[in-house]
């Protein structure tokens, strides 16, 4: 009889797998970075032909300039949460701290989400702007559909942030 528990090669799997699913992360992280790098970038770009076309000069203008850079920054502000959300996650080994730190951990999960989602409909809004100013350049259709879109955002967000669920 072997003296070997069924269960150990088990754990032993779910132990690879487990890590091979944490390093999977860093190239996305590498990813976000560069993508990041390549945003500001063209932060920095938006600005220039701004300020080198004299559109500053033109209100509507100025007003697109700058929601289309605060849109920017939110989408910029998106990824860094879910870079620092996804770093945090690798380097976590809730098995080494307990149940106490598993509940702060959801915790954590639940105002994540709460701030990605928050982000993400504040995003819709300055697009919904944008385009309700920049109306000559779309149909009305384009208008109502994106229109919809933020609506069902806004509805997103209070189901996930404003009912509380029991768990």
């Amino acid at each position: 009889m072997s003296d070997q528990n069924p269960d150990a090669g088990k754990s032993d799997e779910f132990d690879v797998a487990h890590r091979l699913t944490r390093l999977a992360q860093i190239p996305m992280l590498i990813g976000l970075s560069v993508g990041m790098v390549l945003f500001l970038i063209t932060f920095f770009v938006d600005i220039y032909d701004a300020v080198a076309t004299y559109e500053f000069l033109d209100r509507k203008k100025t007003i697109l300039l700058i929601l289309n850079l605060l849109d920017m920054v939110f989408i910029a502000n998106l990824v860094v949460m879910v870079a620092n959300n996804t770093y945090n996650t690798f380097r976590l080994k809730s098995s080494a701290h307990g149940e106490g730190f598993i509940k702060e951990s959801e915790r954590a999960y639940r105002r994540m989400k709460h701030r990605i989602v928050s982000t993400i409909v504040i995003i819709s809004s300055i697009h919904v702007l944008s385009e309700l100013l920049e109306f000559s350049q779309v149909n009305a259709l384009q208008v109502a559909a994106l229109f919809g879109f933020h609506l069902i955002l806004l509805a997103t967000y209070v189901v996930t942030n404003v009912f509380r669920t029991s768990d």
